[in-house]
């Protein structure tokens, strides 16, 4: 979490113009619900066995059953522990440190207050020459908007970084959608705004330019909305018979998930760490594995029901509403990217279009080599999550109300698919 907000800062203080390079990544956010996978008993026994092997016997169960029979061995390592090390490294800590001095000096003075502040945070961090002297005090260097304002040195330490004269004074709002241009050696990708994006950063539509009659997609008829989609895929268009099918699953699916004191829920915890580590083991996985939840969480959550061993349970419950596991899994990613298109602000509109356009290339670029990949994947995962047609957002716009109340119920979670960011 201190590694993202670190970067963030960075972000504030690097912005400007560069291509997208997003196609590397968009195997990744494939989901193929019906992949050949592993035997699930066996596999499960060999996770479980690899992980008893890693575990460190303590010699007792725990401080209230510290058990009767004494063991030398045990002795010999606390013993040796406690002479050969002075304390437990943070598991953040190299990666903190690294970002730390890939930053800019100036920057301290808005960070370190924060980092002083973090409960367990490494003496080693804290006693960086520039961070050390930042303890308890304010930035001195603040946008001229704040300077002089009453009681500003009572700001939350953590709210520092808004301070940044680089965020208010530099560049302006109207200047937003006119970055710096930085030239490259490679080749300029123009990337295209949809144009249900387009409308909302009022950006006008070119006029539709002259093709075969075959080439033209046809609008889809009234009548076509009001009934189901045959064979739902990712190739499909949403209906408001669909969509009001997929609505009608969330409450089934998280009562399911959360009933007998949530152990399906808890099942599928097990059969995600048992994906994630399968597809690290088979080179698909990302650093960051989470974000292919975050672009499709309804496919992903299909796939996780088969590594969990339930499948066929997750399969009766929905097709009470006409749909099979992966149709479900279709016709729910389509709707909540559709959604989040059609619920989209103007910021959501102008940040998708700059990481479109590839506007933080030259920020990511300078970032630590281990980084780079991980910052990009995380540039791919944004432009994915706001990818719809545009036939789907029109179709869920009559539902944009009905969407968010029934996802802010279950807090835009679904299980362990995270379906609103």
């Amino acid at each position: 979490m201190l590694k993202r907000i670190l970067l963030i800062f960075g972000l504030l203080l690097y912005m400007t113009s560069a291509e997208a390079y997003l196609i590397d990544y968009a195997p990744y956010f494939n989901v193929d619900m019906q992949i050949e996978i592993p035997d699930i008993k066996e596999y499960g026994q060999k996770l479980r066995k690899r992980y008893k092997a890693s575990l460190y016997d303590k010699g007792y169960i725990s401080y209230f059953d510290m058990g009767t029979k004494f063991k030398k061995e045990f002795s010999q390592t606390i013993k040796y522990y406690g002479l050969s090390e002075g304390r437990i490294k943070a598991d953040y800590e190299d990666e903190l440190l690294d970002i730390l001095r890939w930053m800019p000096k100036e920057m301290y003075q808005y960070i370190g207050p924060m980092l002083h502040q973090v409960p367990g945070m490494p003496e080693k961090i804290l006693n960086l020459p520039g961070i050390k002297e930042t303890k308890n005090k304010f930035p001195e260097d603040i946008a001229e908007r704040f300077k002089g304002r009453e009681n500003i040195e009572y700001l939350s330490p953590a709210l520092y970084f808004l301070l940044m004269p680089n965020t208010w004074d530099k560049k302006q709002p109207t200047d937003l959608d006119k970055p710096q241009v930085v030239k490259v050696k490679k080749p300029r990708i123009d990337v295209e705004l949809p144009d249900f994006l387009k409308e909302k950063i009022g950006v006008p539509l070119k006029t539709a330019s002259k093709a075969p009659a075959t080439a033209q997609k046809k609008a889809i008829p009234a009548y076509a909305l009001n009934i189901r989609t045959v064979s739902p895929s990712m190739t499909t268009t949403l209906t408001y018979k669909d969509i009001e099918a997929f609505i009608s699953t969330i409450d089934i699916i998280m009562d399911w998930g959360y009933k007998n004191h949530m152990k399906k829920y808890s099942e599928l915890i097990g059969g995600e760490i048992m994906l994630n580590t399968w597809e690290k083991e088979q080179g698909t996985a990302l650093t960051q594995n989470d974000l292919k939840d975050i672009v499709n969480p309804c496919q992903r959550l299909v796939l996780k029901t088969r590594f969990a061993g339930l499948y066929d349970e997750f399969a009766a419950l929905v097709a009470q509403k006409g749909f099979t596991p992966e149709e479900w899994g279709y016709t729910c990613d389509r709707t909540i990217k559709a959604f989040r298109v059609a619920d989209a602000n103007l910021g959501v509109a102008y940040a998708v279009k700059f990481h479109r356009q590839g506007y933080y290339k030259t920020f990511i670029e300078k970032l630590p080599e281990k980084w780079k990949d991980e910052m990009y994947a995380v540039e791919a995962a944004i432009v994915k999550m706001y990818s719809p047609i545009r036939e789907d957002v029109e179709a869920v716009r009559p539902y944009r109300y009905e969407i968010l109340k029934k996802l802010t119920e279950i807090r835009g979670i679904m299980l362990t698919g995270p379906i609103v960011y």
